[in-house]
């Protein structure tokens, strides 16, 4: 048997969000080959299936992800920026933080597009889904070129347990208490 490789947890809090953007280039993927399949088979379960899963990712752990950049690292790395005298990172970290706002926009149009196909009616317009992927693929690209970087190097042992017990309180998962043995 193969073993698969460990999803990070959060005592790995910087390796999660980096994860993350591999689960949404995964939903990325999906959404795209709806887009030819909608032309040639129609809304099929098969369809109806994918947009559920899409749906249900950028509905909940997408939202998730958002609000551990928007709440958490990216103000802890705009006040570390500040103090490392990286004014380039701060700068990225403003235009990251505009571009949720758009991808937040981009994913109401497509949100109710895929509600359609949910709903049997093959509504994806293929110049929305592929501006939808592209900025987000842009997105996480100067994520992980500029911030996860800067993060590694900046944040320290206190900071990342801090910041890991954040984004689990806010999925709502009780972790065991620091230095507790949980083999």
């Amino acid at each position: 048997m193969i073993d698969k490789p460990v999803a990070p947890s959060f005592d790995e809090p910087l390796e999660m969000l980096a994860a993350c953007h591999e689960r949404i280039e995964h939903q990325l993927a999906t959404l795209e080959r709806m887009v030819p399949h909608l032309e040639k088979r129609g809304c099929d379960a098969e369809a109806r299936s994918a947009a559920q899963a899409v749906l249900r990712y950028f509905e909940t752990a997408g939202v998730l992800h958002h609000r551990d950049e928007d709440e958490d690292l990216f103000p802890l790395l705009r006040t570390l920026a500040a103090t490392h005298s990286r004014p380039e990172v701060a700068a990225a970290l403003d235009e990251l933080e505009r571009e949720h706002e758009t991808m937040h926009a981009q994913w109401e149009r497509l949100r109710k597009r895929l509600q359609a196909v949910e709903r049997g009616e093959p509504r994806l317009d293929p110049e929305e889904v592929a501006r939808f992927a592209w900025l987000y693929r842009r997105h996480m690209d100067r994520e992980g070129a500029a911030v996860l970087p800067f993060a590694r190097e900046a944040l320290d042992a206190d900071q990342r347990a801090a910041l890991g017990d954040r984004m689990a309180a806010r999925r709502k998962i009780s972790l065991p208490p620091k230095g507790a043995n949980t083999k």
